[in-house]
């Protein structure tokens, strides 16, 4: 999402965290993923402040966390002492952390099942709504960040905007496959909930991204990973700029207009830049012909092929046509942080979620790029997408 024009006004923030999902995930890290390391709650916050200032068209400093409320189920001091491990010391440990970045808690007391008499959280999820929606009202923010998974949250959103207020959704998509002790370990974000944020960001895509794996705020995100305030703020020399996802115009005719790539974002900046050119072949009123060149330090060779008997003029590109099968094509229209939707021909686009990628990386994909899908309806009877591979053009 392109970033919104100067704004010289504060940026209010007000963060607000489902405890348990954010506890499963900066577990999910510790034990599972090569960085062997917990999310800092401070390098969140700073992250944060850098990611809605390039949304907001801001800078961090006018971007301030006025703020922030973690809210988990929890046993009580009896329960924890009689847990296995220092459950108390790990609990208070962890308040400690959340005291000092001015995050408050509310907990409430875990409930028992029917089945095996385990404890469950209920009614986190609803006082969670409630504080968000109260705070909204009375301080005003300019964006709400939800750390938060659940679908549920979708009313709470529609609410926020009506405030006016700014929703971003930090969601994880995780999953590893548990051992003999362990079992599996999922975590995923409802797709409804991303779509109906205001800025929704996938972050596992952009942690596991080579492009930002020398980032300083992405690997402050991390406990005992990041850097100097001072470094943050410069990178290479240049002024840090948040990541961001690439895209590409889908008319040719924008290229040469497009922003330089930022100095965080490893796209293939050694690749020549495309320009267009129209030339007029001498077929009488056929339609002119837009031809690619690449710009470089040397005078391009042109070669004149004369005259060409054109075919009848047909479509080149015919979305929603029916390929093989029961694939369609389709044209990609925008991506987004871990989902985006596809143009196949109808006045409803197709939604797609990266797990539903087969043999690409989502990462590697570009708005207008031309794609084969298999579209059927959730239950929701939105058109989603499946199967999606690039086509070869």
């Amino acid at each position: 999402m392109a970033p919104k024009e100067k704004n010289p006004h504060l940026t209010r923030i007000g963060i607000f965290y489902d405890g348990n999902y954010f506890w499963h995930v900066s577990t999910f890290y510790y034990q599972f993923h090569e960085r062997k390391s917990r999310l800092s709650v401070g390098g969140l916050h700073r992250f944060l402040k850098y990611q809605i200032a390039q949304l907001e068209g801001t800078s961090p400093e006018l971007c301030k966390i006025v703020d922030a409320h973690y809210f988990r189920g929890r046993l009580s001091a009896a329960e924890a002492a009689k847990a296995s491990g220092d459950v108390l010391f790990y609990e208070r440990l962890f308040d400690d952390v959340l005291n000092s970045e001015g995050v408050m808690m509310h907990h409430l007391p875990l409930s028992r099942t029917g089945k095996g008499n385990k404890k469950k959280e209920k009614g986190v999820d609803v006082l969670f709504a409630l504080e968000a929606y109260e705070r909204a009202l009375q301080n005003q923010f300019d964006v709400v960040v939800l750390i938060a998974a659940d679908g549920d949250y979708i009313p709470l959103v529609r609410k926020l905007h009506a405030l006016g207020t700014r929703v971003m959704v930090l969601g994880w998509d995780l999953e590893h496959e548990g051992d003999g002790r362990r079992d599996n370990t999922t975590t995923y974000t409802s797709y409804e909930l991303l779509e109906e944020a205001t800025y929704p960001v996938m972050m596992n895509e952009l942690i596991d991204s080579r492009a930002f794996r020398s980032d300083p705020i992405v690997n402050g995100l991390f406990v005992n990973k990041g850097q100097s305030e001072e470094r943050n703020r410069e990178v290479k020399g240049r002024p840090y700029q948040a990541p961001q996802a690439r895209t590409r115009p889908i008319d040719p005719a924008t290229v040469k207009s497009a922003e330089e790539p930022t100095a965080l974002v490893k796209a293939e900046t050694d690749a020549p830049a495309t320009t267009t050119e129209t030339v007029q072949l001498a077929t009488g009123p056929e339609p002119e012909i837009t031809l690619s060149v690449h710009d470089s330090l040397e005078t391009p060779e042109v070669k004149v092929i004369g005259h060409i008997d054109l075919p009848e003029h047909k479509p080149a590109l015919v979305l929603g046509e029916e390929l093989h099968d029961g694939l369609v094509r389709g044209q990609i229209n925008a991506l987004k942080a871990g989902f985006g939707f596809i143009d196949v021909g109808v006045k409803e686009n197709a939604f797609f979620h990266y797990k539903s990628l087969n043999g690409i990386n989502f990462n590697d994909l570009l708005v207008g790029d031309i794609v084969e899908a298999r579209l059927s309806r959730s239950e929701k009877d939105q058109l989603v997408a499946s199967d999606v591979a690039l086509i070869e053009e």
